[in-house]
C-alpha cells in the first residue's frame, strides 16, 4: 500500500513539473519575432498636407521603443499617440499594439519612400507616397474628406507688431468632434480672437462644411521667419454597411493641417526716438479727466480749487493691437510733467485687454492726485505719446491735452488768529460742547472711545457749570467767574488731535487739523496749508507735508509721525505766541494739553 501511494505521488510530482516548464516562456523556445507593418490614411496627398502613418506591432510595445524623429529624420513630425489591444479566440490569445504618427507632406511634389522601419529587431514594408502640387492638388477634391486653407494679413510687419491670421477647416462630412491647434511661431504670442464663424462653400460641386477662426500674432523679434500652420485633429461621422440601422453612423478619425507661412519681420526703425517706447498699433488715443471719470476737459477749461486741496485726475491710455505689457507706463510719464507750485501723486497703473471686432483692444489707467501749494493759476502741461501706426506705416503721437486751474490762496495769519464771537447767552453756552470735533468722524471705529470719552467731558463741564452758576447765586460777592467757553473748546479740539496723533492715524488728524484750521478762520474749505503760511514753522511744514504724502502718494505708506507732528505743532504754537512784539498773543488759543 505504501509503495503504491509513493509511484502515484511520482506521477504527480512528473506531471507538475513538466506543468511548470511548459508554462515558463523564458524556459520554452525562443518566441517568433514579432510582425510589423506600416500603412498610410492617404495616397496620393497635397503639398504640406497632413497624413497618419499607421505602425502595427503584434505584441505589446513600450511607448519608448518607438521614435518616430529618428526613424523618419526626412519628414515633420507633428505628433504621436498608441494603443494597445488584446483578444482571446478560441483560446489563443492575440495582442496588438499600434502606433498613429501625425506627419506633415514634404512642400516639394514628387514621389517619396517611406520605410522600411526597423523594430524590435523586425524590418516592416515599404510605402511609396506620392505628393501633388499645389496646382494638382486641385484633383482630390472629390476624394478628400477636409482639408486647411489659412490666409494672412500681412507676410511683412514690424516687430511687435500684431498681424491677423484666419484658419479655415472644410469638412466634406459632419463633424462629430475635433481640434484645431493654434499656429506656432518662435518668439511670438499667439491667440485666438473673437469665435468660430461656421458656413458653408460649394467647390467643384462638393458642399463643405467650412470652420474658421482667426488668430493674432505678435513676433517679438526680427528676421526671415516661418508660421507653422494650424493642425485639425478630429473625428467625421460616416455611414457604416455593417449596421443594420442606416440612420446609424460611426465615426473615422481625420487629420490636416494648412501650409507653412513665411514671414518677414522688421526691427525697430533706425529713426525712432531711443527715448520713446516703441508702440506698434492700428489706433492710439490717450484721455484726460478731471474729478469723476466722466467728465472729460480740453485746454481751455478751468476750474477752481483751493490751495491745499488735492486734486484729482484720471489718465487713460487706449491702444489697438498691443498687449498691455508692451504700453509705456503711464504713472512714470505723469510723474516726469514740470508742475510749478504742486506735488504730484501718481498711484500704481491698472491695465486690461478685451476683444472688439476681432482685435486685442489694450487700456492702461492712472490716477493722480496733484496738491497746490500756491495760489494763483496752476498749468498741468500736456502729455503726448509717441507711437506707430501700422495703418499708415509712419509715426503718430497722442496727446493728453494742458489743463488750467485756479487757485484760490490760503489765509493770512490774521484770519486764523480771529476768535469766534463769544456767546450771548447761557442757554448757548450749554450747548458750545456740541462742537467737538469728533462729530465729523464718528462712524469710523478708531474714533469710537475718543466718542465716548469727549461725551464724559462734556457731561462733567455741564455739571461743573451748574455748580458755579448755583454758587454765583447764592454767593454773589465771593464767586467771580471768568469761564471761557471758546477756550474750553479750543481746548477739546486740541485734545483730539493730539488723541489722533498720538494713535498714528493719519486720516483724523488730517481731518480734525483741517476742521481746527476751518474754526479758527471761518472759511468753508480751510486746507493744512493754511496752516503751515500762518505760523510759518519749518518742522511743522516738514512734518504736514509728510503727513500728506503717506495719504495721496501711490501703495500702501504707514504713518508713524504722530507724536512728532503734536511736537512740531505745540512748539509752532509757542513760536508764534513769543513772535507777537505788543505782548498780545498772535492768537486767542488757550495752552496747550499739557504732555
Amino acid at each position: 500500500m505504501v509503495v503504491y501511494r509513493s509511484k502515484i505521488f511520482s506521477v504527480l510530482t512528473v506531471m507538475l513539473l513538466a506543468a511548470l516548464l511548459s508554462g515558463q516562456p523564458g524556459i520554452a523556445q525562443p518566441a517568433a519575432a514579432p510582425e510589423v507593418a506600416i500603412s498610410v490614411d492617404k495616397n496620393p496627398i497635397a503639398a504640406n498636407d497632413t497624413f497618419i502613418l499607421t505602425l502595427t506591432v503584434d505584441q505589446l510595445v513600450n511607448d519608448s521603443e518607438w521614435r518616430p524623429q529618428d526613424a523618419l529624420p526626412n519628414l515633420q513630425v507633428l505628433g504621436s499617440s498608441s494603443s494597445r489591444s488584446t483578444q482571446i479566440i478560441n483560446g489563443e490569445t492575440s495582442e496588438q499594439t499600434t502606433f498613429n504618427t501625425i506627419i506633415r507632406a514634404p512642400s516639394d511634389a514628387g514621389n517619396y519612400t517611406i520605410g522600411p522601419i526597423e523594430l524590435l529587431g523586425t524590418r516592416s514594408n515599404s510605402i511609396e507616397l506620392e505628393v501633388l502640387s499645389a496646382a494638382q492638388s486641385d484633383q482630390l477634391l472629390d476624394q478628400r474628406k477636409a482639408f486647411m486653407r489659412v490666409e494672412l494679413a500681412r507676410t511683412e510687419l514690424y516687430v511687435q507688431e500684431q498681424v491677423q491670421l484666419t484658419a479655415k477647416l472644410y469638412l466634406a462630412a459632419n463633424l462629430h468632434s475635433g481640434n484645431i491647434i493654434p499656429p506656432k511661431l518662435e518668439d511670438a504670442d499667439i491667440r485666438q480672437v473673437g469665435r468660430d464663424n461656421e458656413s458653408t462653400e460649394i467647390i467643384n460641386g462638393r458642399k463643405f462644411q467650412v470652420f474658421s477662426r482667426n488668430f493674432v500674432v505678435i513676433p517679438q523679434r526680427s528676421g526671415e521667419q516661418v508660421i507653422r500652420g494650424p493642425l485639425f485633429q478630429g473625428q467625421i461621422n460616416v455611414n457604416s454597411n455593417r449596421t443594420l440601422f442606416p440612420s446609424f453612423s460611426s465615426t473615422e478619425s481625420i487629420t490636416t493641417a494648412a501650409e507653412d507661412l513665411a514671414i518677414t519681420v522688421k526691427p525697430i526703425p533706425a529713426s525712432w526716438p531711443p527715448q520713446s517706447n516703441w508702440l506698434p498699433a492700428e489706433i492710439v488715443t490717450l484721455s484726460l479727466s478731471v474729478g469723476s471719470e466722466g467728465s472729460k476737459q480740453d485746454d481751455t477749461a478751468q476750474q477752481q480749487f483751493t490751495q491745499g486741496e488735492p486734486i484729482n485726475l484720471t489718465y487713460r491710455l487706449t491702444a489697438v493691437g498691443p498687449l498691455p505689457d508692451q504700453l509705456p507706463r503711464l504713472d512714470e510719464l505723469v510723474a516726469s510733467l514740470a508742475i510749478d507750485g504742486a506735488s504730484i501723486y501718481p498711484e500704481a497703473p491698472e491695465s486690461a485687454v478685451n476683444q472688439r471686432n476681432g482685435r486685442m483692444v489694450s487700456q492702461q489707467t492712472v490716477r493722480v492726485a496733484i496738491i497746490p501749494h500756491q495760489g494763483g493759476e496752476l498749468v498741468i502741461p500736456a502729455l503726448p505719446i509717441l507711437w506707430f501706426n501700422t495703418q499708415l506705416r509712419e509715426q503718430d503721437r497722442a496727446t493728453a491735452p494742458a489743463q488750467r486751474f485756479s487757485i484760490v490762496a490760503a489765509s493770512n495769519a490774521s484770519q486764523l488768529a480771529a476768535p469766534a464771537e463769544p456767546p450771548a447767552t447761557s442757554a448757548q453756552t450749554t450747548k458750545e460742547p456740541a462742537r467737538v470735533p469728533t462729530s465729523e468722524v464718528a462712524g469710523t471705529e478708531r474714533l469710537k472711545r475718543w466718542q465716548i470719552l469727549t461725551v464724559v467731558f462734556a457731561a462733567l463741564w455741564l455739571i461743573t457749570l451748574i455748580w458755579m452758576l448755583w454758587l454765583r447765586r447764592a454767593k454773589p460777592s465771593a464767586v467771580t467767574t471768568e469761564a471761557n467757553p471758546e477756550g474750553a473748546g479750543q481746548q477739546q479740539e486740541l485734545r483730539a488731535i493730539k488723541h489722533a496723533c498720538m494713535r498714528d492715524d493719519a486720516a483724523a488728524a488730517e481731518l480734525l487739523l483741517k476742521r481746527w484750521v476751518r474754526a479758527r478762520t471761518g472759511a468753508d474749505n480751510a486746507q493744512l496749508t493754511q496752516l503751515t503760511n500762518t505760523l510759518d514753522h519749518a518742522p511743522l511744514r516738514s512734518q504736514l507735508e509728510h503727513l500728506q504724502r503717506c495719504r495721496f502718494a501711490p501703495g500702501q505708506h504707514e504713518w508713524h509721525e504722530g507724536k512728532a507732528l503734536w511736537r512740531a505743532l505745540q512748539a509752532a504754537l509757542k513760536a508764534a505766541d513769543k513772535k507777537d512784539s505788543s505782548g498780545k498773543p498772535v492768537n486767542d488759543l488757550p495752552d496747550l494739553y499739557p504732555n
